[in-house]
């Protein structure tokens, strides 16, 4: 019986499909390590804009919180300084009804009159000259003292007020340094609610770019992974074998593996 030669078609073909397969390998191989490496960057990628997010939500926050302070402290200086300005108010009310009695007093309105020679008009006759001279003496003594007296009051009286305007000068001047002070503190709190401000809008512009940002790497990062599994289950499909090629197979492996199909070192 003559052996039948190999057929030559059927050693290209399994050159040619040893080749192609090698092909598809490297192929295989090259997307499999892109697909990974792209996908850990995707997860990698995601969490930190997430994390991120998180931070920025925080900022955002203690922004908004720090806004509210500020607003807070604008509205203490704001009721300080109306309290301020009706205290003033009063104080000049007073100082000028102060300064009105002081005029009165320079002037003499106000001062008692009495007539001093009607008090003794009880003597109704005509005195002797030793009489007349103990009057005199007894007036005179009358005259001073009610001066001393009305000296004193009037001095009592001008300390008084001096008193008066001197504290409400002192009130007023703490009154309008106060103000001043309260003033520069608002001023600069509202520069800082301005600075506030500019930051919440940088923050939530910032916010709104990584919302956006991660729902687009989300949405890629699934793209990725539904093809990704596509095309591994499509190449897990193609490596199931039949019974008889898996028998043919993995027979044939054995024997190309036998010590006396393997080449000597």
């Amino acid at each position: 019986m003559v052996m039948s030669q190999k057929d030559p078609k059927i050693a290209e073909e399994n050159i040619a499909v040893r080749e192609k397969a090698s092909i598809i390998a490297r192929e295989f191989d090259r997307t499999v390590n892109t697909f990974k490496r792209v996908l850990e960057f995707k997860e990698k990628y995601g969490k930190n804009l997430e994390e991120k997010f998180e931070d920025l939500k925080i900022s955002l926050k203690e922004n908004l919180e720090e806004l509210e302070e500020v607003n807070q402290n604008i509205e203490v200086f704001d009721t300080n300084s109306e309290k301020i300005i009706i205290h003033l108010k009063q104080l000049e009310e007073d100082e000028k009804k102060y300064t009105d009695q002081y005029e009165k007093l320079l002037r003499g309105v106000g001062v008692e009159e009495r007539n001093l020679e009607a008090e003794n008009s009880d003597n109704s006759h005509s005195p002797s000259s030793n009489e007349s001279d103990e009057y005199e003496r007894e007036l005179s003594k009358i005259l001073m003292k009610r001066r001393e007296e009305f000296l004193e009051n009037l001095k009592s009286n001008f300390d008084k007020l001096d008193e008066k305007l001197a504290s409400i000068g002192t009130l007023k001047k703490e009154l309008d340094e106060s103000r001043t002070e309260i003033s520069q503190r608002k001023l600069q709190a509202l520069d800082k609610k301005k600075e506030m401000e500019e930051k919440g809008k940088k923050l939530v512009k910032e916010v709104g770019r990584l919302e956006s940002e991660l729902e687009t790497t989300i949405r890629e990062e699934k793209t990725l992974i539904a093809e990704f599994s596509r095309i591994v289950s499509h190449v897990e499909n193609s490596l199931e074998l039949d019974e008889t090629t898996d028998s043919v197979l993995f027979s044939a492996l054995s024997i190309a593996e036998s010590p006396e199909n393997t080449p000597a070192d």
